[in-house]
Formats: structure tokens, sequence, C-alpha cells
């Protein structure tokens, strides 16, 4: 929980300066890249983040890399506020916070649907746009097959879930049944 309050004042703050700047896609970028280069070393990441290295070691570490990266000053301050504070560590949080501002302020909300077979890109267009309607808000699908549906779809936006599959369909008939509600 710790985590997750440190992961919005520093996206928040992020965002905001973003906003004043007219950078949030910038910033978003490079802040998505900085994760990207983490994961994809590890070892360098628990260098960063390891207290047990000096933090001007850190700090020297991190520019040597970042010079290549062409980041701008206000990212390149914000990792050294990070690396200052031991809280490289919240960069995947702060990115994931970042990005939910993102949405936030264009108005853009993120639907995981599944399906039980693969949908077709005119089929996902549909569904983005009738869940479109329903929020008032434009709809990013991100699509999965699941096969443990049977049939129909499930599709979950924050958190309402819109259930259309047989297999709560079959359910709810079964309930029906055992309270002797269905003639």
């Amino acid at each position: 929980m710790k985590n997750l309050i440190i992961a919005k004042r520093y996206a928040k703050a992020l965002f905001n300066l973003a906003l004043e700047e007219a950078k949030v896609e910038q910033y978003g970028e490079e802040l998505a890249g900085l994760v990207q280069l983490f994961e994809a070393n590890p070892e360098l990441a628990g260098i960063i983040q390891s207290p047990l290295h000096p933090e001007a070691a850190r700090k020297a570490i991190f520019a040597s890399i970042i010079s290549s990266a062409n980041l701008t000053p206000i990212m390149t301050s914000l990792v050294n506020l990070l690396i200052e504070k031991n809280r490289v560590a919240n960069l995947v949080e702060i990115n994931e916070y970042y990005l939910g501002l993102v949405d936030e302020h264009g108005n853009v909300a993120r639907a995981k649907v599944s399906a039980a077979v693969e949908l077709d890109e005119k089929v996902i267009q549909d569904i983005a746009a009738t869940l479109q309607k329903l929020t008032g808000k434009k709809i990013v699908v991100d699509f999965q097959q699941d096969t443990g549906l049977i049939g129909g779809l499930v599709a979950r936006i924050g958190d309402l879930v819109l259930d259309g599959s047989v297999r709560t369909q079959l359910f709810n008939i079964r309930e029906t049944l055992k309270r002797g509600e269905l003639a």
C-alpha cells in the first residue's frame, strides 16, 4: 500500500509537469522506455536500486546509460531523485499510475474483453463503439481469447463487468431452477 502511495505522488508530480510543458506523451514514452530498460536488464536495475552501492556511483551509472537515450532533463531529474530516495523499485508502479492519469485526462477507458473464440478486428471495433456509448469514454480494447467461456463474451472496464458469457447464463438458469422460479 505504501509503495502505491509513493508511486501516485511521483506520477502525479510528473504528470502535472508534463501538462504544464505540453509533454504528456513524451514523458510517458520516456518513462515506459526506462521501465523496459530495467526489465530487460535486471542486473542493471538491481545495481541502481540497491542502497548497498553508493548513491554517487548509482547516479554515475545511470548518467552513463542515459547519455545515449536523449532523456529530457525532467526525466533525468526524476530518476536521480528516485535514486536519492531509494525508490527506483517503484518505477513500474509510477509508470502504471502515470498511464492511468493520461487516460483519465484524455477521457479514455481500457476494456479487457474475453471471448471463447478469436474475434476479428471489425467485431472488436463494434464492441468498443458499444462500450463507448455506455461509458461516454473513448475505449481501448485489450482482447484475450478464453476457451473456458464456452460462448459469449465478458468485458471489464475498471470495476464495471459486463458478463454475457454462456457459462454465466447457464449458471443463472440453474440458480433460477433451484429457487423454483422458472415454470
